[in-house]
């Protein structure tokens, strides 16, 4: 199975994550790049005003692939815009896809972050995991947003979502059957 890791990454947290996947899996990575220079005044237009931004153009075929595993952060709950201008520019090639994400980790995102990449891309996700940074943080920096968004992950931080990560890869077998254990 040909797999492609497609990744955005504002402040390099995610990019971190994509570089791991691909260490593991020794497949294709792509960057999204846009084609303006981004800040967070843009960020807020485009949450508000449901923009999505121009990104620089692919020289590979995107439909050569069996298999995505989409990486890119959550803004206001939502998928990062340039990774969303992504999909609905290839979704037509995209079949068997999972996203996986660093984020500040809010309740309910998971099921708000499913029905998104569905609307966007016309089926499920086979997979779509969040990686909290409130795993990393101590005590009162916990869930606020000021650490959460401000925290930037080294390679060394990796380590503590290893499990979750190769639980990813494998298709998330083990959370699922943990999941329904505690239920």
């Amino acid at each position: 199975m040909k797999t492609l890791i497609v990744y955005y990454s504002y402040t390099h947290n995610n990019e971190v994550l994509a570089n791991v996947l691909q260490e593991k899996l020794k497949c294709d990575i792509f960057k999204i790049e846009e084609v303006k220079k981004r800040n967070a005044f843009a960020i807020m237009l485009d949450l508000v005003f449901n923009r999505i931004p121009k990104i620089k153009p692919r020289l590979f075929d995107v439909g050569s692939y069996d298999r995505y595993i989409f990486v890119a952060p959550i803004w206001a709950g939502k998928i990062a815009s340039p990774l969303k201008t992504f999909l609905v520019e290839e979704r037509f090639y995209i079949s068997d896809y999972s996203f996986i994400t660093i984020c500040g980790g809010q309740t309910d995102q998971k099921e708000k972050l499913v029905t998104n990449l569905t609307k966007i891309l016309g089926h499920e996700p086979s997979l779509v995991q969040e990686l909290s940074i409130n795993n990393l943080l101590s005590g009162d920096k916990k869930n606020t947003m000021k650490y959460t968004s401000s925290y930037r992950i080294q390679s060394d931080d990796m380590i503590k979502f290893n499990v979750a990560i190769d639980d990813f890869l494998r298709g998330g077998k083990a959370s699922d059957a943990r999941e329904r254990k505690a239920g």
